[in-house]
Parts: structure tokens; sequence; C-alpha cells
């Protein structure tokens, strides 16, 4: 790799608990989900029930709302893992978004583009995220076989106003009992609540006396002929393991898009199919130059040859996800995109599109890009499976800064 240059056109290698408490063993399962990230998890106790305007307390900061003013569902903000937040909902809410689709809001108004969305299993339930630099509390989730028919429990989200009513969602905390316990329902809808259904509320969190989640709302029980909602609770959790754990064991690497499934499944769109072809190959040379010339194409730079800043930072956001998940697919979760942002944020790198030229290197030293501080031409990279996780793909081409004193790479990470 060539050394950075102060001025002009530069080439680069631009690649982008809190609760102390005891795990119960379904909660280890949905660690293995999570990965390494931050996530509260608590063993129920016998302790004072919270009132509810301190239930709700708890409640407002976790609870999200899913699809913008106009409606879809909510969430429950559970994992964080460096700037990145990963969200509990109902896979029903999410299943036709495709990335960037919708947005999640959280409680204090602010905007996020929804990065990806992972089934659970059979469950009616999906893990979708964001990325935000602000501090955000997470959720706790209990068990619930501790909690009975009769007892009182809480949901809170954003439910749709009626056609005939204006008003834009807000916020709603709502007070039920727990009227039944089943076995074996459709899509694990095993908890029966009191209360009528509230279009909107699908994918936001149950709650218990404590505040802590136990379940996840989402089903209206009119195709029953009685009345009430369900809802799926957290004991269902652990049969997920069996399911998922091959797709997810690399999560530690990359809690982003490129890690988790596509939700539909869909074929490999035919552009993306000779980089396919190349990565299941172990081309990894020509996969990674193939890399490049789908990135000059995707920004009508083919006959440039190069970049430039204005190009990364507006770089179409679905097809950079669909390489990186081809890339983290074939390698085993050891290249990709995703996962050099990852490591991109473990330095402190940040997302915000600031230069930022001494992470960078520390990015390229952790990655393989340089050696013994010297930067490495692009015949020396290790196009094998004995490369540094992150090391591919390779950011090779021309890219015309303004200003030349920092490597920008946030941009292009901030677009997965």
């Amino acid at each position: 790799m060539r050394e950075v240059q102060r001025k002009g056109i530069i080439k680069n290698n631009i690649k982008n608990n809190y609760y102390r408490q005891r795990t119960m063993k379904f909660s280890q399962g949905l660690g293995v989900i999570l990965g390494t990230t931050t996530l509260a998890l608590v063993q129920y106790q016998s302790v004072s029930a919270l009132t509810s305007v301190e239930v709700n307390d708890i409640a407002k900061p976790i609870t999200v709302m899913i699809g913008g003013l106009d409606g879809k569902g909510s969430g429950v903000i559970i994992a964080k893992n460096g700037n990145t937040y990963t969200v509990l909902t109902a896979n029903h809410v999410v299943k036709k978004a495709g990335y960037g689709l919708y947005e999640i809001i959280t409680y204090d108004g602010q905007k996020y583009e929804m990065e990806s969305a992972q089934t659970l299993g059979k469950l009616d339930l999906a893990l979708v995220r964001f990325t935000s630099s602000k501090n955000y509390p997470l959720a706790k989730i209990a068990d619930s076989q501790t909690v009975k028919e009769g007892a009182t429990v809480y949901n809170s989200g954003f439910p749709i106003p009626s056609s005939s009513n204006n008003q834009q969602r807000i916020y709603f905390f709502i007070t039920a009992q727990i009227t039944a316990k089943g076995r074996g329902e459709n899509l694990g809808y095993d908890l029966f609540l009191s209360g009528g259904p509230r279009p909107g509320m699908s994918g936001g969190p149950i709650l218990n006396d404590q505040g802590e989640v136990i379940g996840i709302y989402g089903k209206a029980e009119s195709v029953l002929e009685r009345d009430g909602v369900q809802g799926i609770p957290t004991e269902k959790f652990p049969n997920l393991i069996s399911n998922i754990q091959n797709i997810t064991q690399n999560n530690t690497q990359a809690n982003t898009p490129g890690n988790n499934p596509s939700p539909t499944n869909e074929p490999t769109p035919v552009s993306f199919q000779r980089l396919e072809a190349l990565l299941k190959e172990g081309k990894w040379r020509d996969a990674d130059e193939e890399t490049w010339k789908l990135m000059l194409k995707l920004t009508k730079r083919e006959q440039e040859g190069w970049l430039r800043l204005e190009d990364v930072k507006n770089f179409p956001r679905q097809e950079l996800r669909k390489m990186d998940q081809l890339w983290v697919k074939y390698s085993n979760g050891k290249f990709g995109f995703s996962v050099q942002k990852q490591i991109w944020l473990e330095l402190g790198g940040k997302l915000d599109g600031e230069p930022d030229y001494d992470t960078f290197v520390k990015l390229s030293d952790r990655v393989g890009w340089r050696k013994n501080g010297d930067w490495l031409s692009y015949d020396s990279y290790a196009f094998s499976t004995n490369a540094l996780p992150g090391h591919l793909p390779v950011y090779v081409g021309e890219v015309l800064f303004e200003e030349v004193e920092e490597v920008v790479v946030s941009f292009l990470f901030s677009r997965l």
C-alpha cells in the first residue's frame, strides 16, 4: 500500500453487567445469538413490586418505534456492541422491510435506519439493529416461567391511530393481566393477556412488575374467537440455539448485516453472481478485484476508475450490504466490510464522517495492511484464509479528498 500523500489523488486501502446478576440457562442461549454484545439478563428474585409509574420509567427509554409515523410496529433495545444496538421485535413487523426501508425511532425522537433483520428460528421474532453514538439503556430480560396466571404485567409500544384519527403515533404504556399460558401455540405465542389488540404495538416488550422483559407482544386472539392478545414468552428463547448458532458463531467479529442472513433468503442478484462464484471458489484476489469493479459500477465511476469522497459518502447501502454478506458468508465470518467496521469501532473509530487517520493506521496494523510500520503493496496482501480477520476486501481504488491530512473510512462503514 502506498504512503498517504497530503495533496491530490491518493491511493489507499480504506476499509472501511450493567447489572451483575446470575444468568439463567435460557439467557445463556440468547447470549449465543448476540455474541459478545452487552446484554442485561436477570434471575427472578422475590422482591417488592414496583409501581406502574416506576415500571413505565424503565419501559419508555428501552421501547422503540419501528416503521415511522405511518406505522408498522414496536421493539425493545436488548443489547449493544460498540455503537451498534440490537432490538428484539416481532418478525412480522420487519419481514418485508428490506434493508433501509424502515426507521427505528427511539424514545427521544431520534431516527435511525434499520440496518438488518435476522429471524429467530420458527418463532415470530427478529433481531434488528441500528447504529448510534448516543447512550441508550438496555432492557433486562427475565424468565417468563416465574410469572403466573393472574399476574399484572405491562406492555409498551407505539400503536397506530385509527384511520379516522390524524394523530401521529405516540408512546403507550398499558396494564394487563396474564390470562393463560399455552403450549405449542403457532409461532411461539404461548402467553395470553387481557385487553384489546392495538396495531403498531406488535414487537413491543411485555414487562413484569420489576420492569423486566418476560415476553414480546404481537398477536390478537380474534382468530380464536375470544378476547385478548398474545405474546411470545422468554422461556421460548432457548429453542432458537440449535437453529441459528451456525450462522451467528462469528458474531463476535461482526455484529452488522454481513453476519446475518437476509430475512427473505432471496437469490443473489445477477450483478453479484460473479462475485459470489469467485468467493465460493476461494479466489480471494479475483473476488477483491471484482468487488472494486462493482463499487465503481454502482457509483457510475467506471470511466474515471476512482471514487470521490462524495461517492463513498453516498454509496448505495443495500448493494454494499449485499457484497458484505457474500464476503462474510464464504469466508466463514473472517472477511467483510462489517468485520472491518467492528474492528474500527473497537479501536475507537467513529461513524460521523470525521477524518481519523490515527485510527485508520491502527486498523491497518490490526488487519494486516501494514507490517512493521510500512504500508504493503497490493501484491503483498495475503489473499487466503490465513490472513488476519478483516484483511479483505481491500479498498484498492483511488479516492479524491478535499483535504488529505487524514484517511476517512467512517463514511463507508456508516453505510453498512
